[in-house]
């Protein structure tokens, strides 16, 4: 062999045995990984051209109070990579200030007249073929803000560590119109919660995925659509600098996806591309079904907008990613405690566009849903027992929140006034509806709605019909349409319970008079307690156990207590715009109906409703050894077992912090029908009624009116609310005026009174002489919603 041969048969053999460590990926951006280093190098050849940079969680901590949940979207940013010299920077624009004209001049001073962010910096590694960085730096940062939020949430200190922190080579995808890409981050500090405690393997070091993904803008071609308040959808703002001086400087349009007919010319006609959802394929059965089914409905929406099989629901196919931006995903996401469920969307900042739809289900709410029925019903009367219809109500609440968590990624916010036209939406929360037959049993065939609401449809319609002529004039026209049909639009600012004055738009409550709708579940809640017992829970269950099944039908009531004390204050109104085919007037709720509200939820807290059957409380035995309180057990101030006096504690303070809100007590003192004065003498006179033949029941009557007075006397000290205020401390000096006068013997409940009116007279006396009083906290209610935790 000669010299020469040699040379190149050992440079053969040095080449057989390199191994090859870059894998290159071609797709939105090209780039490549080393396998060796573990660095990401990306080539850049568009400088200037703005995508969008999408930061997930690609694990979760496995807690809904933590909120870090597995394919839950942290961050959207509107970006671009420059050039400085020899380095690239990563900019966030801001899409928020515009011009929107053909005059670049004008649009040059309208972005120049705010800020951007630099994000990162990289070195240019290589300019073959384009310009090439190493982005790992950028892979591994917090883009999700995760530190600051365990840090703002109180859950302990941590910081980023980098030498903990690496790309994972499996979870690196390149795809035409995105890129994909995953790391560990690790955190290193200290734990300050217990939520973390309960789940982190070490609280010293806390590692979790997160996901990366840089998604191209979509295709021009898409006309935004302008956004009404009563539309039902969210709305993108933005300011555009360039409009004329006699129009609104802030522009509205609505989040949607694309959708064309191939045949616009025709009333009804397949779509160029349809709407297609997958469903995580790691959802067992039957759920996997029902949440196809569930998400399914949406199509009879679209139908109604004049496409056909637009909207289409299937199993995700083996191979794809669900955070790929090419799939809009419904995911199945595993916690130690049940929760919220979310439906959020990647869309184009500039025009609302929605680019994928990404749902987030938590698996444990579907068990809360069976146990609701569990105890409502009560079937296990033997070994054979038979727990289908319990199955059948939580796979039903299952297709219900489908269709809900997939309605918010079409774009649609909550309608929680949907109750008052006969579920007119799933976009409302709604509470298992249970009925009492003659004989009086309880019958959950109508527990939830097995099809898209009339609201639904016609939000779709607004949404996404083709319109040839499409103006403001001509979405008017459908808005007025929709408003005929008598349809109640209200979301979730006028809803929550607390202090809210919209009397038709709750949470978690049914039909169209929260009043009467409340005392009917009170006698649904009172059958079901009747038989509540060792028929609740199947064989091999400790008897312990019944305690926590009791907790949801105990407090059944509590939402649509809710409902009931929004009427106290409270208003109707809608949504108005000038031009619209309504009321635009505010009308107050009459004072016979406000009075008669707040009877039925101080009616809902009467001791003889609070107190339980003996049956039960004999039931209710310290947890068997194994089996430990939860955060779903009823909270108690005895040290083990069931607490009677705590757990009606905590409804009374529940209903009082409704009825006496100080939002709402100043609506009541600016509305002029009834004086706070004359409001305290109601709810006074009622919750005065003291029994002096059952121990139990005159303790939890003095509580009663001990809770409202301990709300007076907050009220009377709170110095920024100075008529409020006033008010209370009046009626104080009022309630101790006409306090029975005391007596030398006592017995039994007599002396259960005395004691209680001595400590009232106490009280305010402190109030008198101007010292502060510490009023104690009340025992809190168990998690409840969602029917999760707030």
């Amino acid at each position: 062999m000669t010299f020469y041969e040699k040379h190149i048969f050992t440079f053969i053999l040095c080449m057989i045995c390199i191994p090859i460590v870059a894998k290159d990926f071609n797709g939105f951006f090209n780039f490549s990984y080393n396998e060796q280093s573990g660095k990401v190098a990306l080539k850049v050849k568009n400088f200037d051209k703005e995508f969008l940079l999408i930061s997930y969680y690609g694990t979760g901590f496995g807690s809904n109070d933590i909120g870090f949940d597995r394919g839950k979207i942290g961050s959207q940013r509107l970006v671009q990579f420059k050039r400085f010299g020899n380095r690239v920077a990563l900019i966030e624009t801001n899409p928020f200030y515009r011009a929107n004209t053909d005059n670049p001049q004008e649009q040059k001073a309208a972005k120049d007249a705010f800020a951007s962010s630099i994000l990162f910096t990289f070195n240019i590694e290589n300019e073959t073929d384009g310009v090439q960085i190493d982005i790992t730096p950028l892979l591994t940062e917090d883009l999700n803000g995760s530190a600051q939020s365990l840090k703002d949430q109180k859950l302990g200190n941590y910081k980023l560590d980098k030498l903990r922190s690496v790309v994972i080579p499996d979870e690196i995808y390149a795809f035409p119109q995105n890129i994909e890409f995953e790391s560990w981050l690790s955190f290193g500090g200290e734990s300050s919660s217990d939520f973390i405690k309960n789940i982190a393997p070490n609280t010293e070091m806390i590692s979790m995925r997160q996901h990366l993904s840089f998604v191209a803008l979509p295709e021009s071609g898409y006309k935004p659509r302008l956004y009404h308040p009563y539309s039902g959808y969210f709305a993108m703002n933005f300011y555009d600098y360039a409009t004329p001086i006699n129009q609104p400087l802030e522009k509205r349009y609505i989040l949607r996806h694309r959708l064309e007919k191939k045949n616009p010319s025709q009333t009804r006609s397949e779509a160029v591309e349809p709407i297609i959802y997958y469903v995580d394929p790691g959802c067992p059965e039957p759920i996997k079904t029902a949440l196809i089914e569930g998400a399914s409905w949406w199509n009879q929406a679209f139908e109604e907008a004049g496409f056909i099989n637009a909207f289409q629901v299937k199993e995700l196919p083996q191979g794809a990613h669900p955070l790929d931006v090419r799939y809009n995903t419904i995911q199945w996401v595993h916690r130690s405690t049940r929760g919220w469920s979310y439906g959020s969307n990647i869309h184009d900042p500039r025009t609302g566009e929605i680019i994928k739809g990404h749902v987030t289900l938590g698996s444990l709410r579907v068990r809360q849903d069976f146990m609701i029925a569990q105890g409502l019903l009560s079937l296990y009367k033997g070994d054979d027992a038979d727990d289908s219809p319990m199955i059948k109500m939580a796979l039903a609440r299952l297709k219900q929140l489908s269709a809900h968590e997939v309605g918010h990624t079409l774009g649609l916010a909550h309608n929680f006034a949907a109750s008052y036209n006969d579920r007119g939406s799933v976009m409302d929360y709604p509470h298992p509806y249970a009925e009492l037959d003659v004989s009086e049993n309880i019958g959950l065939e109508k527990a939830y709605d097995d099809k898209i609401g009339l609201w639904d449809k016609r939000a779709i319609i607004y949404g996404y019909q083709s319109m040839e002529n499409e103006s403001a004039k001509t979405l008017q026209n459908t808005i007025n349409t929709t408003q005929k049909l008598g349809l109640k639009y209200l979301s979730d600012p006028d809803s929550r319970p607390d202090g809210s004055a919209a009397a038709d738009a709750h949470l978690w409550d049914n039909g169209k008079d929260a009043v009467a709708e409340l005392k009917r579940i009170m006698q649904i809640r009172n059958t079901a307690l009747k038989n509540f017992g060792m028929n609740t829970i199947p064989q091999g269950t400790p008897v312990s156990e019944l305690e926590k099944i009791l907790v949801p039908l105990y407090y059944a009531s509590r939402y649509q207590v809710e409902a009931a004390a929004k009427s106290v204050g409270g208003f109707y109104y809608t949504y108005s715009v000038k031009g619209d085919s309504t009321d635009h007037t505010l009308k107050t709720v009459a004072k016979d109906d406000q009075v008669n509200a707040a009877y039925a939820v101080l009616d809902a807290i009467d001791p003889r409703n609070l107190l339980l059957p003996p049956h039960i409380k004999s039931l209710l035995l310290p947890n068997a050894y194994g089996y430990d309180f939860s955060r779903e057990s009823f909270k108690n101030e005895t040290g083990y077992g069931f607490d009677q006096i705590a757990a009606a504690n905590s409804s009374i303070d529940h209903a009082f912090s409704l009825l006496l809100h100080p939002q709402r007590l100043a609506r009541i003192n600016n509305q002029g029908i009834m004086s706070l004065t004359e409001y305290y003498d109601f709810i006074h006179k009622v919750i005065s009624e003291h029994s002096k033949t059952n121990t139990l029941l005159t303790k939890l009557s003095t509580m009663r009116q001990r809770n409202f007075i301990y709300r007076l006397i907050s009220m009377a000290q709170n110095q920024n609310k100075p008529e409020l205020a006033a008010s209370a401390y009046n009626y104080l000096l009022k309630i101790k005026t006409n306090l029975p006068a005391p007596k030398l013997n006592y017995k039994n409940e007599e002396g259960i009174l005395h004691e209680h009116y001595q400590y009232i007279s106490y009280l305010i006396s402190k109030i008198e002489k101007h010292e502060i009083v510490e009023v104690p906290a009340a025992v809190p209610l168990p998690p409840g919603a969602p029917i999760g935790c707030e």
